[in-house]
């Protein structure tokens, strides 16, 4: 917006579109490469894997970011099913952003139109297909899990009501100048709506996915939740971005503005590619049985965690870093005004 601004609504949608694919494809095709080639060779006892041959023959589909539409057989590196929702999101974004530049009430009403998009197609879904609320279970009896995972939870068009919620945060901190006075008792109300709403989507399934005497949603229901609960998730945490850029987020918006974050916060993309691959490797070189406790799985987060983000920090600095710098060489010229 800021650069529409300034060039009267001109923007390099080439550059634009380039810069994310560049950000996000080397680095993503390379953990591919390490994937098939030196990840099974670290595995080895019993549970040792032959070579992932979906990625040998179908590492093209992650390339163009289009895995997520052919189901589970075809998926590369099962957990990049949302870099692909993310790019298609940014893909469509221009859709969003470019009217409210125009005018406020067409983009208000494009926006909207979206958002009842993404939340009446999912719960639609859920209802004429009898999907659970949770991998674990939930809603009604004997439904299929596989194809939740397959039609509902890697498909953009049930996942984009969180990002269209960022979306329109970001275009009122822009019309806002991160300025807006807030009276305590609002700010208390935003904040425990924000609250209860965020617990409810997280903690208000658990009866139903606990294993003993899990209690069976009905259709209805089910449907409702799986419509809404992302949506409400996404805009409690645009109610703390927004409170937080605004001066009235307290002590929260101390502790996450906390400068030791920032090193991490540039490692998170190369932090969500290694990280299964670190879990992987630990957990298929059991060869003995493990009683889990509490204290088993906080120190088994703890190690997996700071593993994942020391070899983040190399994948960063040997392949991240350097197409960035590459990147700034080809095009950094571009913008700026010649003496």
């Amino acid at each position: 917006m800021k650069q529409m601004e300034k060039t009267k609504g001109s923007v390099n949608w080439g550059l634009y579109y380039f810069h994310r694919y560049w950000r996000l494809t080397p680095v993503y095709m390379i953990v591919i490469g390490m994937y098939v080639t030196i990840y099974p060779h670290l595995i080895y006892g019993p549970n040792k894997q032959t070579s992932d041959q979906i990625c040998k023959d179908f590492w093209w589909k992650n390339l163009l970011y289009i895995d997520n539409f052919f189901g589970i057989k075809d998926l590369c590196l099962g957990w990049s099913w949302y870099l692909n929702n993310d790019m298609q999101f940014y893909i469509l974004s221009p859709l969003l952003i470019v009217p409210f530049f125009f005018n406020q009430i067409i983009g208000i009403t494009v926006s909207v139109v979206f958002l009842l998009a993404a939340t009446i197609t999912p719960g639609v879904l859920s209802y004429v297909e009898d999907f659970p609320v949770h991998f674990l279970g939930g809603g009604p009896k004997d439904t299929d899990r596989a194809a939740y995972f397959e039609d509902y939870y890697i498909v953009p068009y049930c996942r984009m009501g969180p990002y269209i919620c960022g979306v329109i945060t970001g275009y009122i901190l822009y019309k806002t100048k991160c300025k807006c006075r807030m009276n305590i008792f609002v700010n208390l109300l935003g904040w425990a709506v924000a609250t209860a709403t965020a617990c409810g989507c997280l903690y208000g399934i658990y009866n139903t996915v606990r294993p003993d005497n899990p209690v069976y949603l009905s259709k209805e229901v089910t449907a409702l939740y799986n419509g809404v609960s992302r949506t409400a998730w996404g805009a409690a945490v645009c109610w703390v971005i927004f409170a937080c850029s605004t001066g009235n987020g307290g002590f929260i918006n101390t502790l996450l503005s906390w400068k030791a974050f920032l090193p991490l916060s540039r490692l998170t993309y190369c932090a969500y590619l290694v990280h299964p691959l670190v879990m992987y490797v630990y957990y298929f070189n059991w060869n003995f049985p493990l009683y889990m406790t509490d204290l088993d799985l906080v120190y088994l987060f703890l190690g997996n965690l700071m593993v994942s983000y020391g070899i983040a920090f190399i994948v960063s600095i040997a392949f991240e870093s350097p197409f960035m710098g590459l990147e700034k060489i080809m095009f950094g010229g571009l913008g700026k005004k010649k003496k």
